[in-house]
């Protein structure tokens, strides 16, 4: 069925539009990297345990990553215009709630609150691009996607150094929060007022056992992955992990008969047959194992291991922040005629800048490892702003717009538990090769060995891209049929 919103006169104010919901993605992955650098003066504030430090960013996560695909289920039923300005009023409550925490645990709710309100945000930008945007627009309007999710995680550092340096009014790491408010504001204020409602003229239901097993699903792999190493890995983070197989298998069979019975289930499973978009969860599952931890490694090689300030570890980030914006202001103007370049030529980048950085942390001392870091972080931002901005619309392409929340709910959803699982396993190889020892040198042996594993990663992601469906093949059969 064709949707309602397919016109043939596109939206003359989608482009401000788009740049007003491009907010919400910002703020959702500034606000996962930003408190990073704030662990040790949050610690001293609210007296907490390093395992609520830990928690303080994995229950963000967490949130998100759990309750994403229902975000786009909620877009698909509701209209992706008002689930988007009601995720938007969530989102800054709960980090004014984050900001004015007076103990350790009122801060971990508040955080997971936080991570929920990001989950219902995130997916529905991806779905108003899908839907919003002609044909030969959306590539465009993916690049700008790209662009913000890129530089966001980098700004995320970044402003978390100067506002720490700056403790405008007093407020310290609580500045890092209220900020949310006044981007908030603006970006719901102008999105409120240039979006449109976007939504099928026969809107899928809500899934409500779909939704449950899916959250089950989800907290049976998140929460050991999350908590798992913290702990030891006791008893019951085995069983969840264990667990989480068998109630898979329950929802794809609570799927498939939802779907034979007629009703809409919270997951499309007809999507997976889409070449296309089922290889490139792949990509995404892969290139993000990687890059979740990428700078949180980083992070404690120059706080805990070289003993650096906030604001100049903050510093040593600038070279990938310049080359993102760099890579991604190209592939705005050139990507949609050329996107395999960018798509391969950035992934050669982020390989051969993590190489050199494993190679830097291994070999080199001194000014010459800060130097090597700095080139081959500014290679990797290099290639993340390339990849990033045709990355979702290579996925998404050929995805009906009835599904269009849903399919980007998936997508998210693998992202963050791809970057859930990296964490997991790199933080586990940091902190085994590091085995208690102190100093720049020991530190930076662990940082190498752990990033050994993004380039493996990268080399996997990169095998994946290589077997994507050229353009314009045909759709397989019995896959669901493109939007008009």
């Amino acid at each position: 069925m064709v949707p309602a919103l397919a016109q043939s006169t596109p939206d003359p104010r989608r482009w401000i539009g788009l740049f007003a919901a491009l907010t919400a993605p910002f703020l959702g992955v500034v606000d996962f990297f930003v408190l990073n650098l704030a662990l040790p003066e949050l610690q001293k504030d609210l007296h907490a345990t390093y395992a609520q430090l830990e928690l303080a960013i994995a229950l963000y996560g967490l949130g998100n990553a759990v309750f994403v695909v229902t975000g786009g289920r909620l877009g698909d039923a509701y209209g992706r215009r008002r689930v988007f300005l009601t995720g938007m009023i969530a989102f800054v409550a709960a980090s004014v709630l984050v900001a004015l925490s007076p103990t350790a645990w009122f801060l971990l709710g508040a955080r997971l609150l936080q991570g929920i309100a990001a989950a219902v945000l995130f997916p529905q930008v991806l779905a108003l691009v899908t839907v919003l945007f002609p044909d030969h627009e959306r590539p465009r309007a993916f690049a700008y996607f790209g662009l913000t999710v890129a530089s966001a995680s980098i700004t995320g550092q970044l402003l978390g150094g100067f506002l720490l340096q700056l403790d405008a009014f007093g407020l310290g790491w609580r500045a890092l929060f209220l900020i949310n408010v006044p981007i908030g504001a603006i970006g719901w204020f102008i999105a409120q007022r240039t979006l449109r409602e976007v939504r099928a003229e026969d809107p899928p239901g809500l899934d409500v056992g779909g939704v449950l097993v899916a959250t089950a699903v989800l907290a049976l792999v998140l929460v050991p992955l999350t908590l798992g190493h913290e702990e030891g890995w006791p008893a019951w983070a085995i069983w969840m992990l264990v667990a989480a197989a068998p109630a898979l298998f329950l929802f794809v069979k609570l799927e498939r008969r939802t779907a034979l019975a007629g009703r809409d289930p919270l997951v499309d499973l007809a999507l997976f047959r889409l070449m296309g978009y089922r290889r490139g969860l792949f990509i995404v599952g892969t290139y993000f194992l990687g890059a979740g931890s990428l700078f949180l490694v980083l992070s404690l090689f120059e706080q805990s291991g070289l003993g650096r300030e906030p604001v100049r570890a903050a510093l040593s980030f600038l070279p990938s922040g310049v080359a993102t914006f760099a890579a991604s202001w190209l592939a705005t103007r050139h990507a949609s005629a050329k996107p395999n370049l960018f798509l391969f030529g950035g992934l050669a980048c982020v390989l051969a800048g993590l190489a050199t950085l494993v190679g830097s942390l291994a070999w080199l001392v001194g000014v010459e490892r800060d130097v090597g870091m700095g080139v081959g972080l500014a290679l990797y931002g290099f290639g993340n702003g390339a990849i990033s901005p045709v990355l979702y619309s290579t996925i998404l392409r050929g995805v009906p717009a009835r599904s269009a929340g849903s399919a980007s709910g998936v997508l998210a959803t693998v992202q963050q538990v791809a970057a859930a699982l990296g964490v997991a396993l790199i933080g586990l190889l940091f902190a085994t090769v590091l085995a208690g020892r102190s100093g720049p040198e020991a530190y930076a042996r662990a940082a190498a060995w752990a990033l050994g594993i993004n380039v493996a990663s990268m080399i996997a992601a990169t095998l994946f891209a290589l077997r994507l469906p050229a353009r314009g093949a045909p759709v397989e059969p019995g896959a669901p049929a493109e939007a008009a």
